[in-house]
C-alpha cells in the first residue's frame, strides 16, 4: 500500500475517476512508489511533497500511454506498435528525485 491516495491522483487529473479505473490507478500507485523507492534507495522519505509530486504524475504519464504503442504522432496520423516501456521512471520523474538519490564522489588517496 502506498501513502500517496487515489484522491491525490484524481485531484491532479482533473476529473473523477471512474469505477472500473479505481483498481488500475491503485495498482499503478504501488507500481511507481515500489520504483521511485529503488530509484531513491535510503534517501526516500514518504510525506515529501516533491515525491508525492513525482508519483502522481506519473501514474497519469501511465494512464495516458496504452499498451502497445510505442510512439504517435498527430500530423499525418502516424502510430508506431512494439513493446511500450510503460512501466519505468519517465527522465522527467527521475530528475525530479534527483535531489532524493544518494549522491556518489570519489575523494583522493595519497600515500605519503
Amino acid at each position: 500500500m502506498t501513502w500517496v491516495s487515489l484522491e491525490d491522483v484524481t485531484a491532479r487529473l482533473g476529473r473523477p475517476l471512474a469505477e472500473d479505473e479505481r483498481p488500475r490507478v491503485q495498482a499503478f500507485l504501488n507500481d511507481v512508489t515500489a520504483l521511485v523507492q529503488g530509484y531513491c534507495g535510503s534517501r526516500y522519505r514518504e510525506g515529501s511533497p516533491a515525491i508525492r509530486a513525482v508519483i502522481c504524475g506519473e501514474v497519469i504519464r501511465w494512464l495516458a500511454v496504452q499498451p502497445g504503442i510505442v510512439a504517435e504522432k498527430v500530423g499525418d496520423m502516424e502510430v508506431q506498435w512494439g513493446t511500450a516501456g510503460t512501466q519505468t521512471l519517465s527522465a522527467a520523474a527521475q530528475g525530479g528525485l534527483r535531489p532524493f538519490r544518494r549522491r556518489f564522489g570519489s575523494i583522493g588517496l595519497y600515500r605519503v
